[in-house]
């Protein structure tokens, strides 16, 4: 039986409410602010979020020799190709470089190819990327990754072999064997010696990559020193920091979140037009969760079941009607990313079912279906048991591919593949990601180890005491402030994501009504009372598994609840609502 989640409040520093305070945020401000970090120092630049608040690229090891390799292949008269991921921190590194060459560095298209890896085939510069470079006819002047390719030295030999230089830029965790030596140069705040923020997403090193590139162009008087910067680039590297749940507490990706999501809101972009035609989000401004749970999955359908290059088109898209076009075709991936993850989700849970205790430190889920979606299937079953889970699909060749999601604070997956391929030669055939994502492949017969392997790799990180659900909150409310006006506050300290969560409550409530809604049934709608008799309406989405299970709560129960306040619109009329994440 799955534990029932702990509900816990957040620790807060004293000294950071007392400086949050000095910056002029109200009480309530001051202690959400103290609820999501311990330092004091440029706790103005993580409030106050400004592009003018970025460290600077000359922190970032290599980045000077990269803009030179780079700066001579534009000069150079052979192709550039751009190699990047599949998800949609790998799409919008590849938009970002493009925009970059093309549009502010004068690039003719024809000289730019892509070549964005493909779900089926695993992460990274794999034999597949390999050939797909060697069969371009033209002669090729670089090869430029982008979110990838710190893990893959034999891929990048390869190349090399051929006369084909890689300048490999990327931001996830470097093997312990170092950067790939193959490489002409490694752009990785990563690797050992580089100052950079450890935390930014691939497609911000590749903008810092083009910043620097920018600035060599105009010293080798190759570019007007008037012309444009880059931060217009803002716009995507917003969404892909955003989908790739790289942490929001640290300045550089608050403030190239804060500045996109203020681009995105103009809505100039073709792209972001379509999108506010499909959905305009009540009314309301994009905020981070809408990209999160609204963009970034119609983003990453197309790469887990159908074509990536829908996704890259769409963002590059010239007018509104042709985004739309490829916004439908994003639209239809992700309804059949939906329809395929119900079935995943089923054979998920029966097996996780079968497999945990209360013992239990980790899942590893063998199943059949779309490799592409096995990271939701990760992340669902993961937060549902409370454990780090890996959702591994049967490639039909002889292999699994996986995707890890750590799920439990201060579980380091990459460090526990790390640990995992020391014990077993060749149990991994790659891997790759960072602290909280991870994916890798494995033969098929070595399964059974692989899961064993990963139970002892999480004990080892969590000591005794198996993981148990626990819901982080700041605290109850009084029922004064739950009025629409409290939504100002918290929308003040935008943007939310990984370690600078959206603010979530605790309370104790009496069921006034409750019913069950939904096209399944499965989402409960609420009337609850506070202790002091205050009566608001709640919305608690997928309380139950099915619509044949019975609804686990009825009127008079009381309940401890966790949730996030939220507005509701209705006929013309606009009250705040509790959005439940969770009632025990």
């Amino acid at each position: 039986m799955i534990k029932s989640p702990k509900i816990v409040q957040r620790t807060s520093s004293q000294a950071v409410f007392n400086s949050a305070k000095e910056l002029g945020l109200s009480d309530f401000q001051a202690s959400l602010v103290a609820n999501r970090t311990d330092q004091t120092e440029q706790l103005d630049e993580i409030v106050f979020p400004k592009l003018k608040h970025i460290q600077h690229p000359s922190a970032l090891k290599n980045i000077e020799f990269a803009a030179e390799l780079i700066v001579n292949a534009i000069k150079g008269s052979g192709v550039i190709v751009l190699a990047t991921d599949y998800d949609t921190d790998g799409v919008t590194s590849a938009w970002v470089a493009t925009t970059a060459l093309t549009e502010y560095f004068g690039v003719p298209n024809s000289r730019i190819i892509h070549v964005i890896g493909d779900r089926k085939t695993g992460y990274g510069i794999t034999e597949d990327v390999v050939k797909r470079i060697l069969s371009i006819e033209q002669p090729i002047e670089l090869v430029i990754s982008a979110d990838q390719g710190s893990s893959d030295e034999k891929r990048i030999a390869t190349l090399a072999s051929h006369g084909i230089p890689v300048c490999v830029t990327d931001h996830h965790q470097i093997p312990a064997e170092g950067p790939p030596k193959s490489a002409a140069c490694t752009v990785n705040p990563q690797q050992q010696g580089c100052e950079y923020d450890k935390t930014v997403a691939g497609c911000f090193v590749i903008f810092l990559v083009m910043t620097q590139v920018r600035q060599t162009l105009i010293k080798n008087s190759l570019l007007d020193e008037n012309s444009p910067s880059l931060k217009y680039l803002a716009l995507n590297i917003a969404l892909g920091t955003i989908a790739d749940s790289v942490s929001l507490k640290t300045p550089n990706n608050r403030a190239i979140v804060h500045a996109g999501l203020q681009l995105i809101n103009m809505f100039q972009s073709p792209a972001w037009q379509a999108l506010r035609q499909l959905n305009d989000n009540q009314g309301l401004p994009f905020d981070a969760e809408f990209l999160g749970f609204q963009v970034a999955t119609r983003i990453n359908a197309a790469s887990r079941v159908s074509d990536v290059t829908t996704a890259f088109n769409f963002l590059s898209a010239t007018d509104a009607h042709q985004a739309s076009m490829y916004l439908e075709q994003l639209d239809t991936d992700n309804k059949n990313r939906r329809a395929q993850q119900e079935v995943m989700l089923e054979q998920a849970n029966e097996q996780a079912c079968e497999k945990y205790t209360d013992q239990t430190y980790s899942l590893a889920l063998k199943l059949t279906g779309n490799a592409g979606i096995q990271g939701i299937i990760a992340s669902r079953i993961g937060e549902q048991y409370g454990v780090p889970t890996v959702a591994m699909t049967d490639l039909e060749d002889g292999f699994l591919a996986g995707s890890a999601r750590g799920v439990v604070p201060n579980i380091d997956l990459r460090e526990a593949f790390q640990w995992m391929s020391e014990q077993k030669e060749n149990l991994f055939v790659s891997m790759g990601g960072h602290k909280g994502a991870a994916g890798c492949m494995i033969p098929i017969e070595y399964y059974s180890e692989f899961s064993d392997l990963f139970e002892k790799a999480i004990k080892i990180q969590l000591g005794d005491s198996p993981p148990t659900p626990i819901i982080e909150t700041d605290g109850e409310l009084h029922d004064w402030q739950l009025t629409p006006s409290l939504i100002d506050e918290i929308n003040a300290l935008e943007p939310y994501g990984r370690e600078w969560p959206k603010p979530i409550f605790s309370g104790e409530f009496t069921i006034v009504q409750v019913r069950e809604v939904g096209q399944n049934k499965t989402h409960l709608s609420c009337k609850l009372k506070t202790v002091s008799g205050s009566i608001f309406q709640a919305i608690y989405f997928n309380a139950k598994q099915n619509a044949d299970e019975p609804t686990p709560f009825v009127t008079g129960d009381t309940v401890r609840c966790a949730y996030q306040p939220s507005l509701n619109h209705f006929a013309g009329r606009t009250s705040l609502q509790l959005r439940i994440n969770t009632m025990i």
